[in-house]
């Protein structure tokens, strides 16, 4: 492989990049357990030695295939040596199941906060742009949203009694709600499948998002023109806040594999989605718990608290998000998976 590549110097001593070859090759067949002690404590010093050998043999023109095939055995010694996963962590499962909800996913998900940002943005962008699009001309709203939805609320806010609170769909029982509950979760989960799938499909996603945003801000802002929009919000919002920032989640999930097909960078494809699965993993993995709760909370919650627990709980789910977000993981570092092996 490398061979091909040794200088007259390399002749009488080891070339860092032959010797990275090597232990890759080695890692491939028979997996890292298997590889010598010594080779597994030599393995980060080798890694650096081999990018210093890289760029002086770049400097020197060497051939570009050449270099290209140097440059995939680094990207798999990097993928090994960095890789987020703690080979042979022994822990008890639940407290392995609690770092990986808890820190590696936040820490996955403020490493992906472009990609998120932009589809938050996406979504709440033209939710206002619908509401205020509405709000100028109610006929907007059988454009931006489907006629049928936009007749059905309209029907309902004009049916409501003096002083009676606007509670959309959401008019079945106390008695009904474990069922409901369990139906919604089921639908929540098949809908956040969707989105990961639609993250594979860029123009799907987007379209995803574009429905979602329209639809909330144009639902919204009909009820603001009947006075309202505060008890439809507070209904929506109590289970909403969990359940739209999940469902994003799982399209970025998707987008972050596309993206590793689309741009492998210095890997082959196959090694991009695989490095890359990982992360989607991170991102995907916590939507299940997140619409479970946004479930719950939906079929219990939301129809039949009154308003002041509907806030609670709305502004409460929205801090305890962004506190998982931003603290999550802080106090513990990535550590390279060959301290562990």
């Amino acid at each position: 492989m490398l061979l091909a590549m040794g200088t007259a110097k390399d002749s009488h001593e080891k070339s860092p990049l032959h010797e990275l070859d090597r232990l890759m090759t080695s890692v491939r067949r028979r997996g890292l357990k298997k590889l010598a002690k010594k080779d597994v404590l030599a393995l980060p010093q080798i890694y650096r030695r081999a990018h210093a050998e890289l760029a002086l043999r770049r400097s020197e023109g060497e051939p570009e295939a050449s270099l290209r095939e140097a440059e995939s055995t680094l990207a798999r010694a990097h993928g090994l040596l960095h890789r987020e996963a703690k080979l042979g962590d022994r822990g008890p499962r639940l407290q392995r199941f609690l770092r990986f909800l808890f820190a590696d996913c936040p820490r996955a998900l403020r490493t992906e906060w472009r990609l998120c940002l932009f589809s938050l943005v996406i979504v709440y962008g033209l939710a206002v742009f619908a509401f205020f699009m509405v709000q100028r001309d109610m006929s907007h709203a059988y454009t931006l949203l489907d006629p049928d939805m936009v007749r059905s609320e309209i029907s309902q806010l004009e049916d409501l009694n003096p002083g009676e609170e606007f509670r959309g769909n959401f008019t079945f029982g106390v008695g009904e709600s474990p069922q409901t509950a369990g139906l919604i979760m089921a639908h929540n989960m098949s809908v956040g499948i969707l989105f990961f799938a639609a993250g594979l499909m860029p123009p799907l996603f987007l379209f995803l998002m574009a429905t979602n945003g329209l639809m909330l801000g144009v639902y919204t802002s009909v009820a603001y023109s009947h006075g309202q929009a505060g008890a439809i919000s507070s209904i929506l919002w109590c289970h909403g806040v969990i359940e739209i920032q999940a469902l994003v989640l799982a399209g970025c999930a998707g987008l972050i594999l596309f993206r590793g097909f689309l741009l492998p960078g210095p890997y082959t494809r196959a090694e991009s989605m695989a490095r890359g699965g990982r992360r989607a993993w991170l991102l995907l993995a916590p939507t299940f718990p997140m619409l479970f709760v946004a479930g719950t909370i939906e079929g219990f919650v939301s129809p039949h608290a009154p308003l002041a627990v509907r806030l609670t709980v709305a502004i409460s789910t929205g801090l305890m998000l962004i506190a998982w977000v931003t603290l999550g993981g802080r106090d513990q570092k990535s550590t390279p998976i060959l301290e562990h092996a």
